[in-house]
């Protein structure tokens, strides 16, 4: 297990390689604690990358950012279309309204 994470746990703690991979596999063992297992799997991956957690972190915010402009552009559009329909169907109901009182 050599990642961003390990390094910064022996500069910034000074721990030695054995204490740096122990303190990581602890907290790894903690956040499984608290998560459904099916997470584990992701939780390995993400601090075995040679990425350091804070770049995962900011790459997985920014991707979220993306993802949900992405998504409220699409409702804005969704938003418009259904407005315009919903603007054809009332002047509909009005003609056939008025067409029926007409008639009488």
């Amino acid at each position: 297990m050599e990642n961003a994470l390990l390094e910064q746990l022996k500069q910034k703690a000074g721990l030695t390689e054995e204490q740096a991979v122990k303190a990581v596999q602890t907290v790894a063992e903690f956040i499984k604690g608290k998560v459904p297992p099916m997470m584990h799997g992701m939780i390995d991956s993400f601090l075995a990358e040679q990425e350091s957690v804070m770049d995962k972190m900011k790459d997985l915010g920014e991707t979220a950012k993306d993802n949900m402009e992405k998504y409220a552009k699409e409702a804005g559009e969704n938003m418009s279309e259904w407005a315009g329909k919903a603007q054809d169907a009332t002047k509909d109901a009005i003609d056939k309204l008025n067409d029926f009182i007409k008639k009488k």
